[in-house]
């Protein structure tokens, strides 16, 4: 397997990814709960766009088969500021993934745990002091994968996206 930056031209591929999961989210989501991926909407075309021509959207990648995506950058919520943060860093300080997503065929095989490996070691190579991330109250395997990796939960916040409107997030961290 291989982790790396995507291409722009990968952009067809990575959303029909990201559909799938979503298709995938809303055929398991018995509670009709909110969480917050929508077709379009979260992660919407332009993010993923804007985050292939910046670098910033990276690919587990087994021969031709995609297994999970992530996009890392220190952009993040407004709502961040306030969070009782274990220590201060600068957001240029921190990295932040979004849009985690594992192929559903694949989920609870490790997966989401060799991202988030590669994410610590890109974290450390900038030589990061942090990384921070929210996640959907609603949204337990996210939950689960980051405190098995060694985040620690900070607090829960209620915080505004444009995709999910005001909703309770957890915020986790793991400082390096």
């Amino acid at each position: 397997m291989k982790f790396q930056k995507a291409k722009e031209d990968d952009f067809t591929i990575i959303q029909n990814f990201y559909w799938n999961v979503i298709d995938d989210i809303h055929k398991n989501n018995i509670n009709n709960e909110n969480l917050g991926w929508e077709k379009g909407i979260y992660p919407s075309d332009d993010f993923i766009r804007t985050s292939l021509a910046r670098g910033e959207l990276y690919t587990l990648m087994e021969n031709s088969d995609l297994y999970a995506c992530v996009i890392l950058n220190s952009e993040c919520n407004k709502g961040y500021n306030g969070c009782s943060w274990s220590i201060d860093c600068d957001f240029n300080e921190i990295l932040i993934p979004h849009a985690l997503a594992v192929n559903p065929k694949l989920q609870g095989k490790g997966i989401g745990k060799i991202v988030v490996r590669n994410i610590l070691d890109i974290a450390k190579s900038k030589h990061k002091k942090a990384i921070r991330l929210d996640v959907l109250a609603a949204c337990k395997s996210a939950e689960h994968l980051y405190m098995s990796c060694g985040f620690h939960f900070v607090e829960e916040k209620n915080m505004y996206y444009e995709d999910t409107g005001w909703t309770e997030y957890k915020m986790f961290e793991l400082n390096l």
